[in-house]
């Protein structure tokens, strides 16, 4: 089996929840990271809840009943991130933190970040406010190369992120939606181009500024 299926295969049999480490001890996984990054992945498939209990993240299988303690809290709790200040403000990372910033002092809790560092694939940011479920699909703004300038390569950046508006509202009708943007005037461009979409999806705009503001449009 690969290693998808037997976290899947043990967490059905094991539906008092176990975190990153004793899973990966229990499969003999070579890392931690295996077992993390495919619960991860499992979350967002819905298959998988993950919540954290006396300091550590618990993964627990959703497709039966599963016994949560009521000590669990959810993995957002209290989670801030911190921008790295190494890299531009509009770079994607720094634009995802600042929403999932915004988004916990509005009161969500973030079930999923994907590193975007890495070029994690997944939606971007898996949140949730009573109990209605958020995806957030974010870009940041390119800087160019000397083969391509960054406006080219922001209508590209901006086609993806509203494709992605559309694929996840085929895959559910209900969820929210909302894609995340620097605030930047190439970008307001494209989405006044567009103005037709937005109530047909579904979704909303996060402009993200470099003073750290969102603004919901």
């Amino acid at each position: 089996m690969t290693i998808k299926q037997r976290i899947i295969s043990f967490l059905q049999n094991n539906l008092a929840g176990i975190d990153d480490d004793d899973l990966a001890r229990a499969l003999n996984l070579k890392s931690r990271q295996q077992a993390n990054s495919r619960c991860r992945a499992l979350e967002i498939e819905g298959l998988v809840v993950r919540r954290r209990v006396d300091g550590k993240i618990h993964n627990y299988w959703t497709g039966h009943d599963i016994v949560v303690p009521p000590d669990a809290r959810p993995v957002s709790d209290n989670y801030r991130i911190i921008l790295p200040k190494h890299e531009y403000w509009f770079w994607e990372g720094n634009v995802q933190a600042t929403v999932i910033n915004a988004l916990v002092e509005q009161g969500y809790l973030i079930h999923f970040s994907a590193d975007t560092a890495s070029h994690q694939r997944g939606i971007d940011i898996v949140a949730e406010v009573n109990g209605k479920p958020l995806w957030v699909s974010v870009k940041g703004y390119p800087r160019g190369t000397d083969k391509t300038k960054p406006s080219l390569q922001a209508s590209h950046w901006f086609k993806k992120a509203i494709f992605d508006m559309i694929e996840y509202r085929e895959r559910d009708k209900n969820v929210a939606l909302a894609v995340a943007f620097p605030d930047f005037p190439r970008y307001h461009y494209f989405a006044q181009k567009i103005t037709w979409l937005k109530p047909v999806a579904n979704f909303v705009y996060f402009w993200v500024k470099e003073n750290g503001e969102v603004i919901v449009e």
